[in-house]
């Protein structure tokens, strides 16, 4: 007896040994995911041989957006197959039309209309048909079964038009819950002001079910804003799923333009990105048994780090109290339930791809299915194994080598110490040395080998400020202001021909209206013998504005145009600056560790080609690491050619050069031929 309870710890701690080494091994396997939870299995008597494992935002917040990262693994570290259940459209559904088969209305006292859906329907929202502005009404609705017995569904419901900022014609009632009735009642009171007129009703299934969706509260911090807008900081755990933001306040009736915007580093420059705008509202009117509201504002996910709300309040003071509650689809995972081993979710993987299971066919009939038991997560872990992985490891980031010394310019890339999917933006200066195909452009390591890279042409747009010289003598007896309008130069003396997008103009006047030309001088000593014109219209503005005028454009490229402004009988406008808007590319690549020189400016090369450009669009859906580039210089490596002189060398030095070895020539053959002829002896 005593050796056996002698040998029981012996076994237990080896069966915890054992335990804990197998789980060591699994986390090894996935060593690429971030964070993990245990999962407990449903409760047993489940009707269903699948489970459903609800996630929360918290835990979305931590995955990709499309949960591609996620992972169902078990004790042995075999995945178990699942399928997403998540509801992503809001407002979809099925409405019905219904018909006014009573109307009723006690002079000054009260309106009555009872409108017949055609058979028991299930809803949550009503959209009524009222004509009319400037009214503001109480309304109580009622719903039956039969057209005998009524139950109150909504006592304070109101509807209302009123001219705020914008006309606001709320005309719809919104259900605490959804319910179902083939009749609806309206009521309301006439005592105070006069009655409207209701045409028909619509009822409207739009909701989620109950458990479809999470909401969380978040607290609205003020900060520092413009005059007239009243800014917040909104709480959000970053990557927060949300789908809506619903708004509130002490107030009873108010009218107001809403924004809510993210904060993120773009290139080193911080930027805010809209995420939703909209108008919200509401009208409460105790005495009349009133409530009308919209304070819903439909957004998108955001991805920043910093969330803030602005509520334009023009000329009226702020709201009081203002809050908020985030809403969004609740997801879940469908798995099979093989056995009663213990599963583990693994998640928090951003180089990833989306799993491919055969059980997705049967999605639909998952999601539908009932009795299907509830598992639970447990308290988030962090993989102690955890080591991010690079992406796309099967890609080198290496290629072929390349002689540099035929580039003219360079500009040096700083990569972090680790092998990842970065991207670098080009600048318009870039432009001016590149061939308008991009196809001189590469990037290599410092052994001179080429890096494989994805080129997306038209990403993003810089500004460039152009030299505005004030021009005399083509007026053609015009009162004509010419400007004459150009690049700077990129590297020498040549000046930047870069693909302009639009111009913009800055003029000091706040009110004119006259007409304008932009055009592309005549070539002299080429084949177009006339101006072309770029714009012919009017540049004008309105009073009290300092917005630029715009010019759109070709997007050819160009060095220098001329403006001319018309003046008329007026004093010449003040053009004190000129930006103009160029496309840039984009370049993402895979790199690791180490120094990168961007080349550009090879009038000989040929367009590079690489098998990751079949990977584009793996490429490009990373979130790609910005990388921060040098100025651009001229390339210490480049070598000059017999023929790079040649061809850099103005024309009329090559004409005077062609004409002087013309005359040497003819110069060494006439001596040749006047030479006497020698003597006999």
């Amino acid at each position: 007896m005593r050796r056996r309870r002698a040998v029981a710890p012996i076994i237990t701690m080896a069966v915890l040994l054992a335990s804990a080494a197998a789980r060591a091994e699994v986390d090894e396997e996935r060593q690429a995911w971030r964070y993990r939870r245990e999962v407990a299995a449903p409760e047993s008597g489940a009707a269903s041989p699948f489970a459903a494992l609800p996630l929360s935002p918290e835990v979305a917040a931590r995955c990709q957006a499309d949960l591609r990262d996620v992972r169902l693994v078990d004790g042995q570290g075999l995945e178990r197959p699942f399928v997403v259940d998540r509801v992503v459209t809001q407002g979809a559904g099925e409405s019905w039309a219904g018909r006014l088969v009573d109307t009723r209305r006690e002079s000054r006292r009260s309106s009555l209309w009872v409108v017949d859906l055609g058979a028991s329907r299930s809803f949550d929202r009503i959209n009524l048909d009222v004509p009319g502005q400037d009214f503001a009404k109480g309304l109580k609705v009622e719903a039956s079964d039969d057209g005998q017995a009524w139950r109150v569904v909504r006592e304070d419901a109101g509807i209302f038009d009123r001219l705020w900022e914008a006309r606001v014609h709320h005309t719809q009632v919104e259900l605490p819950a959804p319910t179902s009735a083939r009749y609806l009642r309206f009521t309301t009171l006439d005592r105070r002001s006069r009655p409207v007129e209701l045409r028909g009703a619509t009822v409207v299934r739009r909701g989620r079910p109950e458990g479809s969706e999470w909401t969380r509260p978040v607290r609205a911090e003020r900060v520092s804003g413009a005059p007239g807008v009243s800014r917040y900081r909104i709480e959000l755990a970053p990557g927060l799923p949300l789908e809506a933001l619903d708004l509130d306040a002490d107030d009873a009736a108010f009218h107001r333009r809403v924004r809510l915007l993210e904060v993120v580093e773009t290139n080193g420059r911080r930027e805010e990105l809209p995420l939703g705008d909209g108008r919200l509202y509401r009208l409460r009117i105790p005495g009349e048994g009133l409530s009308a509201e919209a304070l819903s504002l439909r957004v998108r996910r955001p991805q920043g780090s910093g969330v803030f709300l602005e509520i334009h309040d023009g000329d009226s003071p702020p709201l009081r109290g203002v809050r908020g509650v985030a809403r969004g689809a609740a997801t879940r995972l469908l798995f099979p339930l093989v056995d009663a081993a213990p599963l583990s979710l693994y998640y928090g993987n951003e180089a990833t791809r989306a799993p491919a299971y055969d059980l997705e066919l049967l999605k639909e009939r998952l999601a539908g299915a009932a009795g299907v038991g509830v598992a639970r997560l447990g308290p988030e872990l962090p993989n102690p194994r955890f080591h991010a992985a690079p992406p796309l490891r099967f890609v080198p980031t290496s290629g072929a080598g390349l002689d540099v010394t035929r580039w003219r310019a360079v500009r040096i890339l700083a990569v972090p110490p680790r092998e990842d999917i970065y991207a670098v933006t080009l600048q318009a200066r870039d432009l001016g040395v590149l061939r308008p195909d991009l196809g001189d452009l590469r990037i290599v390591d410092g052994s001179d080998r080429q890096v494989p890279y994805v080129l997306l042409p038209e990403a993003n747009e810089d500004r460039v400020s152009l030299e505005v010289v004030r021009e005399t003598g083509r007026t053609e007896g015009r009162a004509v202001s010419p400007y004459r309008l150009r690049t700077s130069p990129s590297l020498g003396e040549a000046r930047s021909l870069l693909p302009m997008r639009r111009l913009e103009l800055d003029l000091a006047e706040g009110f004119f209206d006259r007409p304008a030309r932009l055009v592309v001088p005549a070539a002299t000593g080429g084949r177009r013998r006339t101006d072309e014109v770029l714009f012919s219209g009017r540049l004008s503005r309105a009073a009290g504005r300092k917005d630029p005028v715009v010019m759109f454009l070709d997007g050819a490229r160009r060095d220098e145009m001329v403006l001319e402004i018309e003046e008329g009988d007026n004093a010449p406008l003040t053009l004190s600056a000129v930006e103009a808007a160029v496309p840039v590319p984009r370049v993402a690549l895979k790199a690791g560790p180490g120094p990168l020189r961007l080349l550009l400016g090879n009038a000989e090369a040929a367009a590079p080609r690489y098998d990751i450009d079949a990977l584009r669009r793996e490429v490009l859906s990373y979130s790609a690491e910005p990388l921060q580039a040098g100025g651009l210089e001229p390339n210490p490596a480049f070598r000059r050619r017999a023929r790079d002189y040649l061809r850099d060398a103005p024309p009329t030095l090559v004409l005077w050069g062609v004409l002087a070895a013309a005359v040497a020539a003819l110069l060494f053959l006439t001596a040749r031929l006047v030479r006497p002829p020698a003597s006999a002896d």
